[in-house]
């Protein structure tokens, strides 16, 4: 049955990206390069619809389907036409966040499960939320959701890292007794796989296409579901609810940091910015490529580091504090080239001064 699904989605996912190509233009869903993007000519945003196209296709034909896999497959699709309407018209945050508490909400009505168990994190025993699970729950998925949003800045970054993450969940299902949630997590990667050919235009692809809002915040929610799935199960947990914290560690670090320098300076979380790791990164002078498997790698230790204490049954306190500690690392290796990238910022500037201050000065005397 994996075998089957993963071939389906990857079909599926082909077929669609090949057919939406069209429809892109005509619809004029297109990321035109302007301001801080410096990508070349007009890119179709239709990964995320391809990818959903691919998903869908596999699980209502291949997986056996209950309450919980339909109501994800209904929330997905309304965050998939909430993304393809901010791609379009650029909608306000306002209304986004709104739509993704709503959508959040159903699923967990739909679904049944809420984050509400969070386990012996502090080491003071179980920590049980009660009517707080709801609210907690929305707000960590907005969280995940805007996170996978946040990181997908250069091409094949968030395609990679969320790679990662559904290959973590396809590791952790299957020494569990998740079949669902296992196909799910499998027929992701196979989605994926032809996207990230045509994002990185690689053979058979020759036109670039993006992800979209669309994509990021599909994959955003559906892996969202996919940790409680794994964490709240009544019966059978797959993994604990802080292994969850160390499968999308890179996505949650860099959003917060981000969200805390912007704070600081008095800015809008949600506002542009050219902070996040890969553009400190790329600033440095690393390639694209570089840069994308470098955060790529970094997710994989992350994740591994995971797997591997919850298969040791490391204690919940420990993997915390340690996680903890390694964002204390994170953001202490990270100043040294916020403040470099401020230095070349400054030195740009300085730069454009000196040039345009030239360029009056020719212009006015030049001739004489």
């Amino acid at each position: 049955m994996l075998i089957l699904s993963l071939i389906t989605s990857l079909c599926a996912t082909w077929i669609a990206l090949h057919l939406l190509k069209p429809v892109a233009h005509r619809a004029h869903l297109l990321d035109i390069p302007q301001g801080r993007k410096q990508h070349v000519g007009a890119v179709p945003l239709i990964g995320g619809m391809s990818i959903f196209i691919g998903v869908a296709t596999a699980v209502v034909l291949i997986l056996p389907t209950d309450a919980a896999v339909t109501t994800w497959l209904l929330c997905a699709l309304g965050i998939v036409l909430l993304g393809v309407a901010d791609d379009a018209e650029d909608l306000s945050v306002k209304l986004r966040i709104s739509m993704q508490i709503l959508l959040t909400l159903a699923l967990c009505i739909g679904t049944g499960l809420s984050l509400e168990n969070l386990g012996n994190l502090l080491g003071l025993g179980n920590i049980d939320l009660g009517v707080f699970s709801y609210p907690f729950t929305i707000l960590i998925v907005l969280g995940v959701i805007n996170a996978f949003n946040m990181i997908d800045g250069i091409d094949g970054l968030l395609g990679s890292v969320a790679m990662v993450t559904f290959l973590s969940l396809v590791i952790l299902f299957s020494l569990s007794t998740h079949p669902t949630e296992l196909g799910v997590s499998v027929i992701f990667i196979a989605a994926l796989i032809p996207y990230l050919l045509n994002n990185l235009v690689l053979p058979p692809f020759k036109q670039k296409i993006f992800m979209g809002d669309a994509g990021s915040m599909l994959i955003g929610l559906s892996i969202s579901w996919l940790l409680i799935e794994g964490t709240q199960d009544p019966i059978h947990t797959a993994f604990r609810p802080v292994t969850a914290l160390w499968l999308i560690a890179l996505p949650l670090m860099d959003m917060v940091r981000v969200i805390l320098v912007r704070l600081r300076s008095r800015r809008s979380p949600f506002a542009a910015g050219r902070d996040h790791l890969h553009h400190l990164l790329l600033e440095l002078g690393m390639s694209k490529s570089a840069t994308m498997l470098t955060m790529a790698a970094i997710a994989l230790v992350f994740s591994s580091i995971g797997i591997i204490t919850e298969q040791l049954q490391t204690s919940e306190s420990y993997m915390f504090y340690g996680f903890l500690l390694t964002f204390l690392a994170y953001l202490l290796t990270i100043a040294p080239l916020v403040k470099a990238e401020k230095g070349s910022l400054q030195r740009w500037m300085e730069e454009k001064s000196l040039t345009q201050t030239a360029r009056k000065i020719l212009a006015r005397y030049g001739n004489n």
